[in-house]
């Protein structure tokens, strides 16, 4: 079942949308959608971890507020019909705030899981920052009720994630039972399975 805040997200990206992205970035459209994907999955459990802190999380949507990005997004049918590359610089802020030193790691390892180039796979974390942090404002989500959706939605989020990402996020022992032709990636067993059967057939 794929999970209700990740579909309204997913819904929002026009295909108009990835063909400008495909000729700005120079990436094919089906590793450019996964990268968006992935990038808006990290952000959503990125937020999952600091939801505890009233304090930070109204710090980082104060953060989009004032943004030229969230100033001049249109929407046309609940997608995006008009965008700012403000992003590109902007999206910074909000992705320290949320993951600090982790934030070079993890658009390296999307870059690397994969495909894009690393230039590309910034930028893309950078869009999804922002286009998730505005969706949140624009439904005046308050933080309690963005983690009660959060923790009844995580677990197929996190399942949406590369391994890679995973595992930086703190999630390396999550294990994927089901898969559905819904999942963006495919579902794998963690790390700890592996290692639990090589000590048993040592």
């Amino acid at each position: 079942m794929t999970p209700i805040l990740l579909s309204q997200l997913r819904s929002t990206i026009s295909s108009s949308l990835i063909s400008i992205f495909c000729k700005k970035f120079e990436e094919n459209e089906i590793a450019l959608r996964k990268s968006i994907d992935a990038s808006i999955c990290t952000v959503l459990i990125g937020l999952d971890s600091i939801i505890n802190s009233n304090v930070l999380y109204d710090k980082i949507i104060d953060s989009i507020s004032n943004s030229n990005f969230y100033k001049t997004i249109e929407f046309e049918n609940g997608k995006i019909s008009s965008i700012n590359y403000s992003f590109e610089e902007e999206g910074f802020i909000p992705l320290n705030l949320i993951f600090s030193i982790k934030r070079s790691r993890i658009s390296e390892m999307i870059s690397n899981e994969i495909g894009v180039k690393s230039e590309t796979a910034k930028a893309l974390l950078n869009f999804a920052v922002m286009l998730t942090l505005s969706h949140l404002k624009n439904e005046k989500q308050k933080a309690k009720l963005l983690q009660s959706t959060l923790d009844s939605e995580k677990r197929n989020i996190i399942k949406a994630l590369p391994t890679g990402i995973r595992v930086i996020l703190g999630y390396s022992n999550f294990v994927c039972e089901d898969y559905n032709e819904t999942d963006t990636f495919p579902s794998v067993k963690s790390n700890f399975i592996n290692q639990f059967l090589d000590k048993v057939f040592k």
